[in-house]
């Protein structure tokens, strides 16, 4: 079973507008809602890949409850913590004239104390060996980044896979906890390591750094470029086939989304990094959050180009 975790769940609202003028009225050619947060997205992609998840988290006010009912109706189980406050709302705003957008984030409601500890006690009736646990996204205040290392400690004493997707704060206490699996893009490793990773070989010296700390692998994902993975001492490239992209909003969650259901399924991870890249491809076919299509990625899945490589001196032992 594939278990998703976000804390901070967001509606994700996308406008599209012809040309965006500061200061202007603007006509909207089209606007959507879409239930959002780092783990549910990687939900709704496992669902439309064939694969079957539960969605775990909080859920703050009425907002909270649709994102809950929405996600029940495409299918996909949920056993959310129903909080005080109010759901945020994100909006992004794509300029079709510039090809561009722009996101408008809301840092979330505050979350008391006691809603952690029954999500904890609740993970720990859900987790079983061999079951696979994402923990992505944001955490609402004043809960600490801690509580992504108490959860990933817990879920490895329960034989669970772990999965880390983060970003500032809650990466570095997450990691620190030694997840299986740490995902992240080239700018959130670079806050993580306080440096700047310029081409490939920065990028996988950089992953093996992480992964000394104890964390087995790390996958990056670099854009159009495609995406690099190091797992134990192999190194993986795999290379994105060139698409006109939409919005690369909720890619990176598609990409997760593949990865792990190929490895939920006993997959190797040459064959994860394939359906990672192509639904991440897919994803930016499509306008803000309304994240890829299962027909898009099947087509997309046979070229994908992915390639064992040979580790940059910096990190050959």
């Amino acid at each position: 079973m594939i278990i998703t975790v976000t804390l901070n769940p967001a509606i994700d609202q996308t406008l599209v507008l012809p040309k965006y003028v500061a200061g202007d009225t603007i006509r909207i050619s089209s606007s959507r809602f879409d239930p959002g947060g780092k783990g549910i997205n990687v939900s709704r992609v496992v669902r439309e890949l064939g694969g079957e998840s539960l969605a775990m988290g909080f859920a703050p006010g009425g907002l909270g409850r649709y994102i809950e009912q929405t996600l029940e109706a495409q299918g996909i189980d949920t056993d959310f913590i129903h909080t005080k406050g109010e759901t945020r709302t994100n909006i992004t705003i794509l300029d079709e004239s510039r090809h561009m957008h722009t996101i408008l984030s809301d840092p979330g409601p505050e979350t008391a104390l006691h809603y952690a500890d029954d999500l904890r006690r609740r993970l720990r009736k859900r987790l079983h060996p061999g079951d696979w646990l994402v923990l992505a996204g944001s955490i609402p205040p004043p809960l600490t980044a801690e509580l992504y290392t108490e959860i990933i400690h817990e879920a490895v004493e329960a034989g669970a896979h772990t999965v880390l997707d983060a970003d500032g704060a809650a990466l570095a206490a997450g990691a620190a906890a030694h997840p299986e699996m740490l995902k992240g893009n080239r700018r959130e490793l670079e806050r993580l390591l306080g440096r700047h990773l310029d081409d490939e070989e920065s990028t996988l010296a950089a992953a093996r750094e992480v992964q000394d700390t104890g964390v087995a692998g790390v996958v990056v994902t670099r854009g159009r470029e495609g995406a690099v993975a190091a797992i134990d001492h192999h190194y993986l490239r795999g290379i994105a086939p060139r698409v006109r992209a939409v919005s690369a909003v909720g890619s990176g969650d598609a990409f997760l989304a593949g990865v792990v259901l190929t490895l939920s399924r006993g997959g190797q991870m040459d064959d994860a990094m394939r359906l990672g890249i192509a639904a991440g491809t897919a994803a930016v076919l499509t306008h803000g959050t309304e994240l890829c299509h299962r027909r898009e990625v099947d087509i997309l899945l046979s070229r994908v180009k992915v390639q064992p490589i040979e580790p940059p001196i910096a990190v050959r032992s």
